[in-house]
């Protein structure tokens, strides 16, 4: 009983020192990275390029990060890029071993997606780590209508780690310290999660109510399929998804794929931290293991999930930085290209190439 309590009393601290860790990431991530020095960079505009104002970051590896201002709402007008961009890369010739490997392992786990819910509840029960993942209190409400709740237990503080909410404050975060210090590289960073939930929210939707799984939670009680590893109902009503949404939402796990997307974009942005990666994925390990326990995911709904979140998080990032590389100056070699006034009213480029 004495060991029960102490693991249980383990991952309560645990899970409050993540917490307390998503509050702070934007402070601490920004006020410790190195500050952006401003630059004029030549960037392809139409057929030709143009000089735009940047924040240069030097990176320990001796390459740098070149930070553009962001452009007001430009995350809503990259989001249908992105869907276009998250569709097409699974076809690329050098993508379809990645495919082939994540399509495997989904029917692998998906063998044995019974078993491991069972397995994983279990210790959940020796643990006494509670199951509801409904336990939540209200923080916001507009008239009746509760906008914003907050965590009421452990477990579903943990799940709450995967929710949007927790990516648009850190989102605001970044955000807010990089208006209040001139910070592009914060308000890229802002940028690109709020970016990225928009279009991680309309992708695993639709799949979502293409696939049609039945939660775990669901198959198990009264009234569910009962069948091992859930029911799948493919193209399910629209209505009865909107009344019954955990009988057909389980594929692919939305909050792991948030929770991939979130962690890939600030460890992309700020490659210098060490501890981003650590602490990102030991969170979400617990998070897939919460979600096991609260029979709201099968591990199967997590390789693709997993696989979306990191390519969303990278077609975000792409959009708001370039990165200029070194290699060429190591060797004493350098290049620039510059705009050239030709005479009689036009312009040219100049090429120039040192060595």
């Amino acid at each position: 009983m004495g060991c029960k309590m102490r693991i249980g009393q383990l991952i309560h601290r645990i899970a409050k020192g993540f917490i307390l860790l998503l509050v702070l990431v934007p402070v601490a991530l920004s006020v410790h990275a190195e500050s952006g020095n401003d630059t004029l960079v030549y960037k392809a505009f139409r057929d030709t390029v143009k000089l735009q104002k940047a924040q240069l970051v030097i990176l320990d590896s001796g390459d740098s990060l070149a930070y553009f201002k962001p452009k007001h709402f430009q995350f809503i007008r990259n989001a249908p890029l992105d869907i276009y961009l998250l569709g097409k890369t699974p076809f690329s010739k050098k993508n379809l071993p990645k495919v082939g490997a994540i399509m495997a392992g989904t029917g692998l786990l998906m063998l044995i997606d019974q078993p491991i819910t069972n397995a994983a509840q279990q210790f959940g029960r020796y643990i006494h780590l509670d199951p509801d993942h409904k336990k939540t209190k209200s923080l916001v409400r507009i008239g009746g209508t509760t906008v914003l709740e907050v965590p009421a237990s452990v477990s579903n503080a943990i799940y709450f780690f995967g929710e949007g909410w927790p990516s648009l404050l850190i989102s605001g975060g970044f955000y807010s310290f990089g208006i209040a210090n001139n910070d592009y590289r914060a308000m890229q960073t802002s940028a690109e999660l709020t970016e990225m939930f928009l279009t991680m929210g309309i992708t695993t939707q639709f799949l979502k109510r293409i696939t049609g799984r039945e939660t775990a939670w669901v198959s198990m009680q009264e009234g569910g399929s009962g069948k091992p590893g859930g029911a799948w109902d493919f193209f399910p009503n629209p209505k009865l998804y909107q009344k019954q949404v955990s009988r057909y939402d389980a594929f692919p796990s939305g909050h792991l794929a948030t929770a991939m997307a979130t962690i890939t974009i600030l460890s992309s942005n700020y490659p210098d931290n060490k501890y981003i990666k650590p602490v990102g994925y030991s969170m979400m390990g617990l998070l897939g293991y919460v979600m096991l326990n609260n029979g709201v995911h099968w591990a199967s709904d997590y390789p693709l999930a997993i696989a979306i979140g990191y390519t969303c998080g990278k077609i975000a990032v792409s959009h708001g930085r370039q990165v200029i590389t070194k290699k060429l100056k190591e060797h004493g070699i350098s290049s620039s290209l510059t705009p050239t006034y030709l005479g009689q009213g036009s312009l040219g480029l100049s090429y120039r190439w040192t060595f």
